[in-house]
């Protein structure tokens, strides 16, 4: 079989990419959120909380190779992983989309591994104070106080500049808030 095509979508958190991936209409939506590796396999900070926002805390190897194997017409079963809990709890089917597409969204799409498989990298420039707000609305979905969101967000920012913010320079389209 011919292997499909690979659109990956990278952003700061809240951005928008899930919103943005799901615009694909028939395509196989992977979310590196997936494959976080877990706390029970990460080594805590100085303070004893968990970093999350570093690429380290995914295996992007796993979530390529999950990718190609979608992009080249197999059936893949990527982890389940809950947010809450910080672990992963099952898995996860995921089929190939009749197209042959595959969509890679998470704020590591564009980090080395999975930039090496991509046909179109995305990149989602979202002003600071809009991806907070859309990160407290859906972080209180998942069981987060607005305070525990706000408090975390100096880290995430932080990592932002350092993790997120340079993977611009690789993408082959950028977009802003403009209606997409």
């Amino acid at each position: 079989m011919e292997k499909g095509q690979i659109i990956l979508i990278c952003g700061g958190s809240g951005s928008g990419k899930s919103t943005l991936a799901k615009k694909f209409g028939d395509a196989a939506i992977i979310s590196t959120d997936n494959f976080y590796i877990g706390k029970s396999k990460m080594i805590p900070m100085e303070n004893g909380e968990y970093d999350f926002d570093d690429p380290c805390a995914v295996d992007l190897d796993e979530c390529a190779k999950m990718a190609l194997n979608l992009a080249g017409g197999k059936e893949v079963f990527v982890p389940e992983y809950d947010m809450v809990t910080s672990e992963r709890v099952g898995q996860i089917k995921i089929i190939p989309a009749k197209s042959g597409l595959v969509v890679v969204e998470g704020v590591f799409a564009l980090h080395d591994t999975l930039r090496q498989i991509g046909n179109l990298k995305i990149f989602i420039d979202t002003p600071t104070d809009e991806r907070l707000a859309r990160r407290i609305k859906r972080d209180n979905e998942r069981g987060r106080s607005e305070a525990e969101v706000i408090k975390h967000s100096t880290q995430v920012e932080a990592s932002h500049k350092r993790h997120i913010e340079p993977m611009k320079q690789h993408a082959d389209l950028i977009l802003g808030r403009e209606g997409w």
